[in-house]
């Protein structure tokens, strides 16, 4: 039982009435929304749910305009309600911290589970009955979501109708029945069409002795039927019906004969996968109708453990079919080519005892006599391996039958038209895989964190996980994860001999094959898309093709399970198949594919740079190639967001288009990723690295520009590095190469990044020396504006604060003439910084407030963290020591969103906060 950090334990209720009780107390909720929150989140079982999966399972068709903070409104509203240690957050989105058996639709279902599984009639009725009580009403009642009202609330009424229906048929014989009598009839009454439960009140009217009563209310059922449905009732109904009117016995069973048990072995190996297990039992538990047969398709990639998974429920399932287990490999995805329909048909009817002489030969009477025979019988019927739903279809049984389907292909057909339950299977949770391995390689010395390791680099795929553990329990190395990251060809590491079985890559090219051809062409094209991440606009520039069409081949590709959706709008492919699309590159191609990609991602850079309020300050981009379609943005905001979703890609691009030699278009694109970069004001290792890569990238194609605009980049990146010595050298090359170029307004750039460097090094006159050659260069008000802050803060270092002041407010009007809102903020910084130095606070905080204003509204942060530890020194310096705790206790909070990059800054904050009294102290 999970417990609250002050001590009580939680307790969520969703059947009926959502309610949460810590310590047996009732906890005040609040909204609708909050409370469909909760019971999408309880119902997780403790994984965790991400943002794109709660804003559809909240809201639906009809999500709020900013879903992102809606959402945290709503969070903050649960664990002010629950307490804020039950809530976790992660990585992967939400989750709450509890047991399942500290939700009552977790407990209902295990209780229901224990009822199925076991062969005790008294064990059976004691779990039903317990099951039962947890019944408290309409599932979720009180939350306001779709989803829960659509799909799990009738999940959960048919579990509950089902298990008051078993509760009769366990006490048929039973003379103290009138409370089931009673709860069968509000039952009926509620759901007329169920004939499973007029069947039970029929019988157990009759059994009390009141069969005239129950005649009446079989013409009352018939009718109400006709009405509805325009036919009789069922054959069983009719059939109670005729013995109530004869008084007949029910026939004697038929002994059973030639009962089928054709399930293959079952993994000694098998580890996990308990919320699949999970799914099945319920689907188990909860039974299906009289007219439908219950059918389950379970899809996921390629070696993700469906076939081992379908056999091990099976097996565990046995005793629920006592009529036998079919089992028939269809080879949609195999080597031997897939079976067909009328050969899968002979199959499954020679295994039910049928004599092939009497098989009839046409295709429609092979599965109509199929169906017959699986009519009235439980008996579990296992497809592995199908390619499509058409190639299963005919081989389902019919009402009353039950199903499980395998299949890479998502049979989104069978879900659609049969009403088939579908789980897809994933990878392995990091503790499943451990797991895994330990039972793999037992009995050598390899430790936990080996294992994770080891598994991480097999993608946690079931069967890249036993293969690769194979091997590694025959090596001498005493580093398993070593072995596989050494590997040149990792795929080729994960086959052991000619087993085409025990190949991953054998496993994922069945798949690859049965593709379309347009399909395979784009599934080649993405393994040499940088990034992990990808949208369909870039995934329509890499194929050269236009969205609608990309959407749809994306499309096929999650369908035949080579593909994930990682959200709403972006697609990403498992490591492992991502490995085995590069390895299908054609050159030619591929070449041209990531061309097309990189002009894409330039152009796009630049027009959201243009959004930001950037310029072209440099003329680099040539026309877009053909079919090159770049994305527009309507603000500063949408571009943003654009560059810190992409960031990762963007800058693999680089180093990946120079490394293939499409030097001109990786160093545009480097340029273009300044803006961004100079914001966040820490380069990573892998910003500087592709800086690097794009300046040796001009130089490798003679564009003495390009490589002048570039190496100055670089340098403000060394700087901000604190490189100091490795800008200046890199600035003074760019220099060089822009002077020959001869373009003024570059000469002006690198001179006042000079200015700025030479004052970092304390060289105040060489500063000043080339801020006045920078001004003498700059051509517009921007550039000049950009030369007047720098050449502020030189004049400050000097103690020349007037004058420093002069020159700051001067850029802040020719910034706010082209408003350049960014210079603007910039600025006034800088003026702030010069009045508080210069002893005139009231006006240093003006500046200083209005300048963090600035950067709070276009998402500065790195910029507005020193700016509000200035602020707080002016406070200071003006004696209003909250004032000044309170805009350092802002730039803390700023600076811890930021990351890591603040570390320096955060601990100047700290200092401050240590030493600074309040006003009364």
């Amino acid at each position: 039982m999970t417990e609250r950090s002050g001590g009580g334990a939680a307790e969520v209720r969703l059947l009926g009435a959502v309610s949460v009780r810590i310590d047996g107390r009732l906890v005040e909720l609040g909204g609708d929304r909050v409370r469909a929150l909760l019971a999408v989140l309880a119902l997780a079982r403790g994984e965790a749910v991400s943002t794109p999966v709660l804003a559809e399972r909240i809201w639906g068709d009809e999500p709020p305009a900013n879903i992102g903070p809606s959402l945290h409104t709503l969070m903050t509203r649960l664990r002010r309600a629950i307490g804020a240690d039950l809530v976790a957050t992660g990585p992967a989105g939400y989750s709450l911290r509890l047991e399942p058996e500290q939700v009552d639709v977790h407990r209902f279902s295990r209780l229901l589970r224990t009822a199925a599984q076991t062969d005790d009639p008294t064990v059976e009725y004691d779990a039903v009955l317990a099951a039962l009580a947890l019944w408290g009403g309409r599932p979720f009642d009180g939350a306001r979501s779709g989803w829960l009202d659509d799909i799990e609330t009738p999940r959960l009424v048919e579990q509950y109708l089902a298990a008051v229906e078993r509760r009769a048929d366990l006490r048929i014989e039973d003379r103290h029945y009138g409370d089931v009598l009673a709860l069968l009839r509000e039952l009926a009454a509620a759901n007329p069409l169920r004939e499973s439960l007029w069947l039970r009140l029929l019988r157990l009217l009759a059994r009390a002795g009141r069969t005239a009563e129950a005649l009446e209310l079989y013409e009352s059922v018939r009718l109400s039927i006709a009405d509805e449905l325009g036919v009789d009732p069922g054959a069983e109904l009719r059939a109670l019906y005729a013995e109530l009117l004869t008084g007949a016995p029910e026939e004697a069973e038929v002994p059973r004969t030639a009962v089928p048990r054709q399930l293959p072995a079952d993994l000694p190996t098998f580890t996990g996968r308990r919320s699949a297990l999970a799914f099945l039992d319920d689907v188990l538990a909860a039974g299906g109708s009289e007219r439908s047969a219950v059918i389950v398709a379970i899809d996921g990639t390629g070696g993700a453990g469906k076939t081992a998974l379908a056999i091990h429920w099976a097996h565990q399932a046995r005793a629920h079919f006592p009529d036998g287990q079919l089992y028939l490999n269809l080879r949609g995805y195999s080597a031997g080519g897939l079976v067909e329909p009328h050969d899968a048909l002979q199959s499954l009817l020679l295994g039910l005892g049928v004599p092939n002489d009497q098989i009839p030969g046409a295709f429609e009477a092979r599965s109509a006599l199929l169906r017959t025979l699986l009519a009235e019988k439980r008996l579990l019927l296992v497809l592995d391996n199908a390619r499509n739903a058409a190639q299963v279809r005919p081989l389902l049984p019919g009402a009353g039958g039950f199903a499980i389907v395998t299949s890479r292909n998502q049979l989104r057909g069978l879900v659609a038209r049969e009403g088939a339950r579908r789980f897809s299977l994933g990878q392995m949770s990091s503790a499943e895989s451990t797991e895994l391995l330990a039972r793999v390689v037992s009995g050598r010395p390899y430790d936990v964190a080996q294992l994770a390791g080891f598994a991480e680099l097999c993608g946690r795929l079931p069967l890249a996980l036993v293969v690769g553990a194979e091997r590694a329990s025959r090596s001498r190395s005493a580093d398993i994860t070593k072995q596989l990251a050494d590997a040149s060809d990792r795929l080729s590491a994960l086959e052991i001999g000619d087993d085409e079985l025990s190949s991953v890559r054998a496993v994922l090219s069945w798949s690859y094959q049965a593709l379309p051809s347009d399909a395979a062409r784009l599934f080649r094209m993405l393994g040499v898309y940088p990034g992990a991440v990808f949208e369909p606009p870039a995934v329509a520039a890499l194929a050269g093709l236009d969205e609608v069409e990309v959407d749809h081949l994306l499309d096929v590709l999650v369908e035949a399970n080579l593909l994930e959706q990682a959200s709403a709008s972006s697609y990403q492919l498992h490591d492992l198949v991502r490995l085995y699309a590069a390895g299908l590159e054609e050159p030619s191609e591929s070449q041209q594919a990531l061309a097309r990609l990189l002009d894409w991602l330039a152009q796009t850079a630049q027009a959201a740079k243009l959004a930001r309020g950037g310029r072209l300050r440099f003329a680099l981009l040539r026309k877009p190639l053909d079919g090159v379609r770049p994305l527009t943005f309507g603000s500063d905001a949408e571009a943003l967001a654009w560059f810190r979703r992409e960031w990762a890609t963007l800058v693999a691009a680089v180093v990946q288009g120079a490394e293939r030699g499409h030097h001109w278009l990786a160093a545009t694109l480097a340029s273009g990723l300044w803006d961004y970069i100079e914001q966040e004001r820490s380069p990573t290792p892998a910003a500087l690295n592709a800086s690097e890569i794009a300046v040796r990238s001009a130089r490798a194609i003679d564009e003495p520009l390009l490589e002048a605009v570039l190496g100055n980049q670089l340098a403000v990146s060394y700087g901000l590095l604190g490189r100091i010595d490795d800008s200046l050298a890199q600035f003074l090359s760019s220099l060089k190469l822009m002077e020959a170029v001869g373009d003024p307004s570059g000469i002006s750039m690198l001179h006042s990044n000079l200015g700025m460097t030479y004052q970092r090094k304390g060289e105040l006159k060489t500063s000043l020396q080339h801020l006045e050659q920078a001004l003498e260069h700059s051509n517009e008000d921007r550039s000049y504006g950009a030369v007047l802050n720098n050449l502020a803060h030189t004049l400050s270092e000097l103690g020349r604060n007037e004058e420093a002041v002069e020159n700051a407010l001067a850029a802040v009007e020719r910034h706010r003439r082209v408003n350049y809102h960014r210079g603007v903020a910039y600025a006034l910084d800088t003026a702030g910084m010069a009045y508080r130095r210069a002893g005139h606070y009231e006006q240093a905080i003006s500046c200083l407030a209005e300048s963090a204003r600035l950067c709070r509204e276009l998402e500065l942060g790195a910029a507005e963290v020193p700016t509000l530890i200035s602020l707080g020194e002016a406070y200071e310096a003006a004696g209003r020591y909250d004032e000044a705790r309170a805009a350092w206790q802002q730039a803390l909070t700023v600076a811890d969103r930021q990351g890591p990059s603040q570390h320096y800054d955060r601990a100047r904050i700290l200092e401050r906060l240590q030493t600074t009294p309040a006003n009364d102290g």
